[in-house]
């Protein structure tokens, strides 16, 4: 798969994450008035959270492009720590609510696969488990 291809993936996660969450872009600043039994008084992450991972995501793949046209291990691993702790600071701020177990696992295996894609050949299970925290 080319790296252009993994766009296609990011929408596939940030639906996934808006399906999980109950949001929508129609929710994108403040929920906090919003009727529905299913959301908290304070909401601890809003569509702009989901989107904001869709950007560290779509950024990744941008500078893996670019890191392709000269792959080099070293810095493709320095991307990955990059995007991962981005990732985790991000999900600290949603209470960890943000990114849910399977969708962590599929954010990481993501991570991973664009990785080798773009010419990583030293790497283990999975490139982004050493700094995961969600």
């Amino acid at each position: 798969m080319a790296l252009s291809n993994y766009y296609d993936e990011i929408d596939k996660i940030v639906a996934s994450m808006s399906e999980y969450l109950g949001l929508s872009e129609d929710d994108y600043d403040d929920l906090s008035d919003f009727d529905d039994d299913s959301y908290i008084d304070e909401p601890c992450c809003t569509y702009s959270d989901i989107d904001t991972c869709g950007n560290i995501l779509e950024n990744y793949i941008g500078n893996l492009t670019t890191i392709s046209k000269d792959p080099d291990d070293e810095r493709i691993m320095a991307l990955v720590e990059k995007t991962v702790k981005k990732l985790n600071k991000l999900n600290e701020k949603c209470e960890y609510e943000l990114i849910e177990a399977v969708q962590g696992d599929d954010i990481c295996e993501f991570i991973h696969n664009a990785a080798v894609e773009a010419g990583l050949v030293e790497h283990g299970e999975n490139v982004a488990d050493e700094w995961r925290d969600f």
